[in-house]
């Protein structure tokens, strides 16, 4: 070991022990359980995300519930309008509400027989 070596290590020495233990424990302790603390805090918003993420799921869910019902609703809504369509194109083709072209309805009390 070199003398400037020696003297280096001797001067380290003196600030330690001016200075103290208190730097070195708390290296130390920054050291040990630094990535522990870190692990957890990220752990912590890791959960916090899971959660937000659940509860957008279980909102999602909610609304492909009431589409579904309300497709159901739109599907009796098409029906009705189809079949009333229907009665409407078949009601203009027997063109039953001209007078003109009525056909005229014979009643069996007016038929002689």
């Amino acid at each position: 070991m070199t003398p400037e070596t020696a003297h280096t290590l001797a001067a380290i020495a003196t600030i330690i022990d001016k200075l103290g233990a208190l730097p070195i424990g708390t290296l130390l302790i920054v050291v040990i359980f630094g990535p522990w603390v870190f692990t957890f805090i990220m752990e912590r918003a890791h959960e916090k995300r899971i959660t937000a993420m659940e509860t957008m799921y279980r909102s999602n869910v909610k609304l492909v519930e009431a589409y579904a019902k309300l497709a159901d609703g739109l599907n009796d809504v098409i029906t009705l309008n189809t079949a009333k369509w229907s009665e409407a194109i078949d009601k203009i083709d027997m063109n039953q509400y001209c007078p003109q072209a009525r056909v005229k309805k014979v009643r069996m009390e007016d038929v002689d027989g």
